[in-house]
C-alpha cells in the first residue's frame, strides 16, 4: 500500500485498480443476483395466477409417486407394484421410472421437515421447476466461460438461460416433470466435463470426476441422458482425433479423464432398473462404450510404442495397422454374432424417430403424441427469438482460437439443433446451445461497441499519447531497419501516403481501433450507434416476448382461464371438479376408463384405479382400450364390464376447445389396428363439416359424446353419472359389471377378444 501497489491472486495492481476491479465484480454480482431472481420470478406466473397446482399429465403421476416414496421409503419404493393402474395387469412402478427428481423433492421435503418450516410435499413440487432453474443457469454460464474465458460474455448467458422460452417450457412452477430438473443435471454434467478438459492437472481431473456423478444424476432424472452420454463420447473421440492426427500425440489426460467419468458414470447408471444393462447393449448407447474401449486401446499403443518400438516409427506403424485391422474384423464379427443372438438391441422406437419422418415410425402409439411431431420453423421463432440471429453470430466465433470447450459448444449447437428439427419436445436440449452462441454473439458486438465508443471519446491528450507511443514504437522498431538500408524522408512519406489508400485500410483493417481514417473513423462510429440500439432494442423485445410467453406456458391444462359474457376473468375448473367427482362420490375400489393421455390425473386427483396413463409400457393393453372405445356400444360393453365400473370422456369442443376423445379417436383406431387385425383405422373420420362416418357414427365414444345432446343417440349399457358445468368432462356408469377380477392377468371372458390380437411388431 505504501508503494501504490497491491499483489492479489498473483497479480500485482495499484490500489484504484485494485478499487475498481472490486467495483466492477460487486456490479456483476448484482446483475448476476438480478438475473437469478428473473429466472424465478418469471416461471412463478401460473403460481399467482392459478395458486399451487401441480400441472399438465405427467406430473401428476410424479407427485403421487413422490407421495408414496414419502410414506413408504425407498426400499418398498424400489418394490412398489402399483395395482391402481393398468388394470388389470397393473404396473411395477420401480422398474419403469426415472426416480432422480422424486428423490430430491422427497430429499427436501423431509429436510423443511426437519426444520419445521411448514413448506407442504405439494409446495416442494410445484417450486422444484424454478428452483432448478437457477442451478441451468449457472452451469450454462459456466460453460460459456470455459469456452470465452471472458466473465461478461458469461452474465449475458445466465440472462438470456434465465428467460429464453425454450427453457421456459418445461420449468415453470407446478410443472412437475422430469425435465424441469434434467437440464440442470445436462448442463451441470457438460460444465465438469468440459472444465476437466481445460488443463491437464489434478484439478481438471477432479472435474472428471464430479462429471461422472453428475452424469448418474442425470441418468435418474430422464431419458434423456442418452443424449448426454452421446455427447461427451463425440467430443472425446474429436479431440482424440485431433491429437493423433493432427498434433501426433496421444492425449493422456483426456485417456484419464474419460475413463473416470466413463467408469463411475457407467456404474452408478447400472443401479437404476429402468437402465440396467442397455448401456452395453442398447444400440444408442454403445457409441461411448466404444470410445472408451477405444482410447484403452490407443493408450495400450502408446506403452508398447515406447518400451518396444524404440522411436521407430516404420516399424510401429507396420504393428498398428495389422492390429487395427485384425480388431476391426473381429470386433465386426462379434457384434453381428451379439446382434442375431438378440444381446445387442436395436434402436428404440423414440429415438428411430429422430431419424426417420415422425409419421413414419412405424409405431401409431409413438406417432400419436403431439410432443413427437417434427418442429416446424415458426417454433424456433416463437422458443428462442432473438438467438435465431445472433446465435449464428457466436458459433462462428467459436471456431476462432478453438479450445476444448468451443469444440464442445460447437458440437452441441450441431447435435442439439439437428434433434430439435426432429421433435418438438427436444427444443428443450437447444436452449443452453443457443443461449450460449447468441451471449458470445452478444458480447462479441457490445465489446466492439465499447472499443469504438471509448476511443471516440477518449481526450485528445490521450488519443495523442496513444498515437505516439504507437509511433514510437514503430519508429524504435524500424530505425535499425531503415539506418541500414539508407531509406530516405520522401521515401517514408510516399509509404505513408500508401497506406492511407483505401485498399490498404481494408486490406488492414483492425476492427477493434478506430481507424485515423476520416470516412472510416466516421463508418466505424455510426457502425457501432446502430449496433448498440439494435443489440439493446432486441435484449429489450427478447425480455416482453420471454415474460408474454412465460404467461402463456403458466396454463396449468387442468385449469382454463377464459372470460365470463361480461367480460370478467374466470377460471374454468371442470378438469379437477370431475376428477373430485370420482374421489367423493364413487366407490373407493371404483375402476374408471378414459384414454391412456388421462390416467395420471385419474389416479393423482381422483384417487381410483385406471385402465393405462402415459408410462405406454404395454402397446397390446392400449389397442385393446382403443377397441373398447371406438367399438359399437353392445360389442363394448361386453369387454368393458370386465374391466371398468365408469368411462371418463372428455368433450372439450362443447365448451370450444379441440383436442378432444373424437378427435383422437383416429389415433386410437389406428393403435387398435396395429394390434386388432379387423380394425381398418380408414373407417373412422370426419369430415370437414364434423359429419361423422358409419362406423365412427356408431362408436360408443360418439355416444358417449352425444348423448343427451343428439335425440336419436340413446344408450342402454351405459348411465350418465356426472357431465362437468361447461360440459368438458362427461362421465358414465358401466351397468351390468361383471364380478372384479384380481390384479395380475387378464380376466379368462375376454379370450374372445384377445384371441384376436397379435403382439404388436415394429
Amino acid at each position: 500500500l505504501r508503494r501504490g501497489t497491491l499483489q492479489v491472486l498473483g497479480k500485482k495492481m495499484s490500489a484504484l485498480d485494485f478499487v475498481k476491479s472490486v467495483v466492477v465484480n460487486l456490479a456483476r454480482l448484482a446483475v448476476l443476483g438480478a438475473i437469478l431472481y428473473a429466472s424465478v420470478n418469471i416461471r412463478l406466473d401460473a403460481v399467482n395466477t392459478y395458486g399451487r397446482v401441480i400441472h399438465e399429465f405427467d406430473p401428476w403421476f410424479n407427485y403421487r409417486a413422490t407421495e408414496y416414496l414419502v410414506r413408504n421409503g425407498w426400499e418398498k419404493f424400489k418394490n412398489w407394484y402399483d395395482e391402481e393402474a393398468w388394470y388389470p395387469l397393473g404396473r411395477h412402478v420401480g422398474s419403469t421410472i426415472y426416480p432422480g427428481m422424486l428423490l430430491t423433492s422427497a430429499g427436501l421435503f423431509r429436510l423443511f421437515e426437519f426444520f419445521d418450516l411448514g413448506i407442504s410435499l405439494n409446495d416442494v413440487c410445484v417450486f422444484i421447476p424454478a428452483g432448478f432453474s437457477i442451478l441451468s443457469c449457472l452451469f450454462t454460464m459456466g460453460l460459456a466461460y470455459e469456452a470465452t474465458r471472458n466473465i461478461n460474455a458469461s452474465i449475458i448467458v445466465a440472462g438470456i438461460m434465465a428467460i429464453i422460452p425454450s427453457h421456459l417450457m418445461r420449468s415453470v412452477a407446478g410443472g412437475y416433470d422430469n425435465e424441469s430438473v434434467a437440464v440442470a443435471a445436462i448442463v451441470g454434467t457438460f460444465y465438469f466435463w468440459v472444465r476437466s478438459q481445460r488443463n491437464p492437472g489434478a484439478l481438471s481431473f477432479i472435474f472428471a470426476v464430479l462429471s461422472g456423478f453428475s452424469y448418474i444424476y442425470m441418468v435418474a432424472a430422464w431419458g434423456g441422458y442418452v443424449f448426454v452420454l452421446n455427447m461427451i463420447g463425440v467430443h472425446a473421440a474429436l479431440l482424440a482425433f485431433i491429437n493423433l492426427f493432427f498434433e501426433s500425440k496421444f492425449n493422456h489426460h483426456l485417456h484419464k479423464c474419460y475413463s473416470a467419468w466413463f467408469v463411475i458414470g457407467t456404474i452408478g447408471a447400472l443401479q437404476f432398473p429402468i437402465v440396467g444393462w442397455l448401456p452395453f447393449q442398447s444400440m444408442e448407447q454403445l457409441g461411448p462404450f466404444f470410445v472408451f474401449l477405444g482410447l484403452q486401446f490407443l493408450y495400450a499403443l502408446d506403452l508398447i510404442k515406447t518400451k518396444h518400438f524404440d522411436n521407430n516409427e516404420e516399424k510401429f506403424n507396420t504393428f498398428r495397422r495389422s492390429l487395427v485391422t485384425g480388431l476391426i474384423v473381429v470386433a465386426a464379427v462379434l457384434f453381428n454374432i451379439l446382434l442375431g443372438l438378440g444381446y445387442v438391441h436395436g434402436l428404440s422406437n423414440r429415438v428411430r424417430s429422430l431419424f426417420i419422418p415422425h409419421t413414419h415410425t412405424g409405431n401409431p402409439l409413438v406417432d400419436s403424441v403431439a410432443e413427437h411431431q417434427s418442429t416446424p420453423n415458426t417454433v424456433y421463432w416463437h422458443y428462442f427469438h432473438i438467438t435465431c440471429y445472433f446465435g449464428p453470430v457466436g458459433f462462428i466465433a467459436c471456431f476462432f482460437n478453438r479450445n476444448p470447450a468451443k469444440l464442445f459448444a460447437i458440437l452441441y449447437c450441431v447435435l442439439s439443433g439437428y434433434f430439435s428439427r426432429k421433435m418438438i419436445r427436444l427444443v428443450l436440449l437447444l436452449a443452453p446451445a443457443a443461449s450460449i452462441s447468441a451471449g458470445i454473439g452478444i458480447s462479441l458486438a457490445l465489446e466492439w461497441v465499447w472499443a469504438i465508443a471509448t476511443q471516440a471519446l477518449a481526450s485528445p491528450k490521450e488519443e495523442e499519447a496513444a498515437s505516439e507511443s504507437e509511433d514510437t514504437g514503430a519508429k524504435g522498431a524500424a530505425s535499425p531497419a531503415d539506418k541500414k538500408k539508407g531509406k530516405s524522408t520522401e521515401a517514408k512519406e510516399a509509404k505513408k501516403a500508401k497506406s492511407n489508400s483505401l485498399a490498404s485500410l481494408i486490406a488492414n483493417a483492425q476492427p477493434f481501433k478506430l481507424s485515423s481514417n476520416p470516412i472510416f473513423k466516421l463508418l466505424q462510429i455510426g457502425g457501432a450507434f446502430l449496433l448498440a440500439v439494435v443489440v439493446f432494442r432486441s435484449l429489450i423485445e427478447f425480455n416482453v416476448h420471454s415474460w408474454r410467453v412465460s404467461e402463456d406456458l403458466s396454463h396449468p391444462t387442468i385449469m382454463v382461464k377464459a372470460r365470463s359474457h361480461s367480460g370478467e376473468p374466470i377460471i374454468i375448473d371442470d378438469f379437477r371438479q370431475a376428477y373430485w367427482f370420482l374421489r367423493d362420490k364413487t366407490p373407493q375400489d371404483s375402476r374408471v376408463m378414459a384414454w391412456w393421455d388421462y390416467g395420471y390425473q385419474i389416479n393423482g386427483i381422483g384417487n381410483r384405479t385406471t385402465i393405462a396413463d402415459g408410462n405406454t409400457w404395454n402397446h397390446e393393453h392400449i389397442a385393446l382400450l382403443g377397441r373398447c372405445l371406438i367399438s359399437p356400444e353392445d360389442e363394448a360393453h361386453r369387454m368393458i364390464r370386465h374391466l371398468a365400473d365408469y368411462v371418463l370422456v372428455w368433450t372439450t369442443r362443447y365448451a370450444g376447445m379441440a383436442g378432444d376423445d373424437l378427435a383422437k379417436m383416429p389415433h386410437m383406431a389406428r393403435i387398435g389396428g396395429s394390434v386388432f387385425s379387423d380394425i381398418n383405422p380408414n373407417d373412422y373420420w370426419m369430415d370437414q363439416s364434423g359429419q361423422p362416418s358409419a362406423k365412427l357414427r356408431k362408436s360408443l365414444l360418439y355416444k358417449l359424446h352425444a348423448y343427451g345432446f343428439q335425440p336419436e343417440v340413446v344408450l342402454s349399457k351405459f348411465e350418465e353419472a356426472y357431465t362437468s358445468p361447461n360440459r368438458m368432462v362427461r362421465i358414465y356408469k358401466v351397468k351390468n359389471v361383471a364380478k372384479r377380477h384380481p390384479v395380475g392377468k387378464y380376466p379368462a371372458e375376454l379370450n374372445f377378444v384377445l384371441n384376436k390380437s397379435k403382439a404388436f411388431k415394429q
